[in-house]
Formats: C-alpha cells, sequence, structure tokens
C-alpha cells in the first residue's frame, strides 16, 4: 500500500478508450484531490458486457460521453490515503466497493471505474450511489465487484410489489438477470421466476437459480404450462435487448379489465442502444399492462447486497466469471466482443 500524502497523487493507469474498438491501458491524469477526498486503491474490475460494451463499440450518444474515456464502474480495492475533511465514515486501509469517477484530468469519464488510483470527493462522486461502500471481511474482491450489477435490478425490483406465489418472467440471463433471479427469491421465496435466455451457455448459469429455465422459442409454452394457461404475472427484462422489448405482450397475463382485476407488470432494467419498436398495438392494449424502467442504482442497495453476500444468500459461487491481468486489457476487450453471450463476464486483475 502506497504511504503518499493524497494531494500527492496527480497521475494514474487507467483503462483508455481511445476510440471505438481500441482500448489501452496507459497514464492519465488525476484531478487535484479536495480535502474531503477519499484515494483509491484499484485491485479488481469489471468490463460490462452492457454498458461498457457499448461504450467500446462507439454506440453510446455523443451527450454521454466523447473519447478518449475511462469506461467501468465495477471496482473495488482499499483505501489508500484521506483528505483532512472527509465524512469520517471511511478510513485509510478499508476495503471498499469503489465504483464510479465523474471527472479525470485530461480525458472523459464515462463512469470512469477503470483508473488504478481514483480520486473520490464532492467534485468526482455524486453522492445518490457513487458513494463507497466497505467490504465485510467475509467478501471477497472479487464478489465486491460482482455485487454492483446486482444493484441495479434490486432498484427496479423496488418499483415492483413483489406477491406471494406469483410467476415472474426474467428475460436474459447476464449478470442483471442472474441477480434479479436471486434477488426476487430471497425478497419473496414462494415466487415462482422463470428465466428466459437464448444463448445455451447462459441457460445452463440460470438453472443453478431459476425455477424454470428456456429459451425464447420456447417461452409462451413453457410459462403457459407452469401457469395453467394464466401467463406471468409480472416481468423483468434484462437482455438489453431493444429488438425484445416490443415483443413483453405475448409473455404476460391478461387482465385489468375491472377494479380489483390487477393487470399484468413489466419492468424494463435493460441498458438499451437502439430504438424501442413495440409490437401491434391491439396487442399491447387489451393486455392493460403497467411498465416502469429504472437505470443505475440507489443508495442502500449496495450495503444490501453486500449483506446478502456475507450471509450467503446471494451465490457467486456459480458464476463462471474469467479473470484477465489488467496488462491485457485490450486483448480482453477484443475477446469478449468475439464471443459474446459465451462469456459470462471478465475480471481485471489490477496486480498483473
Amino acid at each position: 500500500m502506497s504511504n503518499k500524502k493524497y494531494t500527492e497523487y496527480k497521475t494514474t493507469r487507467a483503462v483508455v478508450i481511445e476510440k471505438p474498438r481500441y482500448a489501452n491501458l496507459r497514464e492519465i491524469k488525476l484531478t487535484e484531490p479536495k480535502e474531503d477526498a477519499y484515494i483509491t486503491q484499484t485491485l479488481f474490475s469489471a468490463i460490462s458486457t452492457g454498458t461498457d460494451m457499448k461504450t467500446y463499440k462507439g454506440q453510446q450518444h455523443p451527450e454521454q460521453c466523447y473519447y478518449p474515456l475511462v469506461p467501468g464502474y465495477e471496482t473495488a480495492g482499499v483505501i489508500v490515503a484521506k483528505g483532512p475533511k472527509t465524512d469520517g465514515k471511511l478510513d485509510v486501509g478499508d476495503r471498499v466497493m469503489i465504483n464510479e469517477c465523474r471527472e479525470y484530468g485530461d480525458v472523459c469519464a464515462a463512469w470512469g471505474g477503470g483508473s488504478e488510483f481514483t480520486v473520490k470527493d464532492s467534485f468526482t462522486t455524486n453522492d445518490m450511489f457513487d458513494y463507497m461502500v466497505k467490504i465485510p471481511e467475509n467478501v471477497t474482491y472479487e464478489q465486491a465487484v460482482l455485487a454492483y450489477l446486482a444493484c441495479v435490478p434490486l432498484k427496479g425490483i423496488k418499483r415492483m410489489t413483489l406477491r406471494p406465489n406469483e410467476t415472474i418472467v426474467v428475460i436474459g440471463a447476464g449478470m442483471v438477470g442472474i441477480s434479479a433471479i436471486q434477488e426476487l427469491k430471497i425478497l419473496e421465496p414462494t415466487l415462482q421466476v422463470i428465466s428466459v435466455e437464448k444463448n445455451a451457455f447462459r441457460r445452463s448459469i440460470a438453472k443453478n437459480y431459476a425455477d424454470i429455465v428456456c429459451s425464447p422459442e420456447d417461452a409462451v409454452k413453457v410459462i403457459s404450462e407452469a401457469t395453467n394457461g394464466k401467463m406471468a404475472d409480472q416481468l423483468m427484462e434484462c437482455s438489453g435487448n431493444p429488438e425484445v422489448v416490443g415483443t413483453l405482450h405475448k409473455y404476460i397475463k391478461d387482465g385489468g379489465w375491472g377494479d380489483d382485476d390487477r393487470p399484468a407488470h413489466i419492468h424494463l432494467q435493460g441498458d438499451y442502444p437502439d430504438r424501442i419498436i413495440f409490437d401491434h398495438y391491439h396487442r399491447w392494449f387489451v393486455k392493460n399492462a403497467t411498465i416502469t424502467m429504472t437505470c443505475a442504482l440507489r443508495a442502500g442497495c449496495k450495503e444490501q447486497v453486500l449483506q446478502w453476500i456475507s450471509e450467503g444468500k446471494f451465490d457467486t459461487s456459480k458464476l463462471p466469471y474469467e479473470v484477465w491481468p489488467v496488462s491485457q486489457c485490450k486483448e480482453a476487450f477484443e475477446h469478449l466482443e468475439k464471443v459474446g453471450a459465451d462469456c459470462f463476464k471478465i475480471l481485471l486483475d489490477w496486480s498483473k
């Protein structure tokens, strides 16, 4: 661990996407730390198969970011220095979820989690959910990195009303979808959760968590049989595929015709790179469904997910993530684009 003062952190190694489809590990400038700054050292980070790969491919809207940029938001490490006016909640040596940094000295901070050293202060941090959280002693850095995306569907689930014995369909079995399945079962164990995933490898992962797993081709038949023809009470769309959203009406129940006839509910959780086109309106109109959507996470989610991991309720042991040295970040991004959904998750080890 470094013993430098907080004001001595001027530069850092960082993963930089120089232009679409070109990632690089190089030195960048940090912002001047304020007196309320914590300085952190990243030990593990991750490449998000949704947001980060959209950024890598040049699919983000220009008002969100520009190149060169530092991607990432799934990071964990240790506090190595602090200023004289911090909030006092954390200390040097604490193991923490680091997550976003909104400002760097000479590159765009596109969520900014991919730097070895990070300035976390009132200038670089959004207090709503960028704040750091201490990692429980029995939770590893790798688990703390995985915990971040689990916070995203948890915010979405808060928009839903979970009722005993209902059937909820989760579309997509990436990190967001798998997390949603687990969290639904934690919060309401009597739920029947059905995972719909087009990729066979990811379906094999989902079988460890969902009650029923199927492909999109079989989904209508499987959901109908599991619900005695009623179809799903609620649905979470976690695939990030804009082509899927417009067809979700076929998975949900009919309802909403009377005051006491609760309609189906759909929550959109994906980060969609293209416009969403809904199927013929009459197929939606007769469903009377309600639809919500959320982005990112909210205060309290990090603490909750870390607690569930610490208690053994949220299981990361069956997630087949790959660990790559950060020195091979360029190759890691190229690999993830090439294999797509056949790679569940890549973590970057900053010690190598």
